[in-house]
């Protein structure tokens, strides 16, 4: 069985492309291995100045973190099961772009299937893109795909999984 790699954040992107995969591609001979990297909203808690009412804050902060991830992981594993994909939801740490790389490596992935936010040149610059990163490092195939929306305030809503 062909081992395919979906990155997917919860962004209206990443369902794209794992919607994509699941219409266009997936067939019998694939099992389907949806990743997602954990993303805290506090992504350096040591440049914070911590007091004891800072404590709590950031302990309320990373708690909302952890069940917005699990909300996500039981979300796509939903969507495989009502879809009858065979396939697994792994959570992946640190940073996305080698997570991905790395995951499919080790998985001996036969393609990696994602989304694309679709930045222009200027903002893929300064914020980089992951997207982006995995095509030009991978020695996998990659699929990317790219979500059209109607008018460019969609492309800043927020992270919410929507299936």
């Amino acid at each position: 069985m062909k081992k395919i790699l979906i990155a997917v954040d919860g962004s209206k992107e990443s369902i794209f492309a794992l919607k994509e995969y699941m219409e266009k591609i997936h067939n019998e001979d694939k099992y389907a291995v949806v990743i997602h990297c954990a993303h805290y909203s506090i992504s350096n808690p040591e440049e914070l100045s911590i007091t004891r009412d800072d404590a709590q804050t950031i302990k309320d902060i990373l708690q909302k973190d952890e069940q917005r991830m699990l909300a996500l992981t039981e979300d796509l594993k939903r969507l495989l099961k009502e879809n009858n994909i065979p396939g697994e939801v792994v959570r992946l740490e640190g940073k996305p772009e080698s997570a991905i790389i790395s995951k499919a490596e080790e998985l001996d992935a036969s393609l990696i299937v994602m989304g694309s936010r679709g930045l222009g040149t200027i903002r893929r610059t300064i914020l980089g893109s992951v997207s982006e990163y995995v095509l030009h490092h991978s020695h996998i195939p990659v699929m990317v795909c790219k979500c059209e929306s109607n008018n460019s305030t969609e492309k800043n809503e927020s992270r919410d999984l929507i299936i």
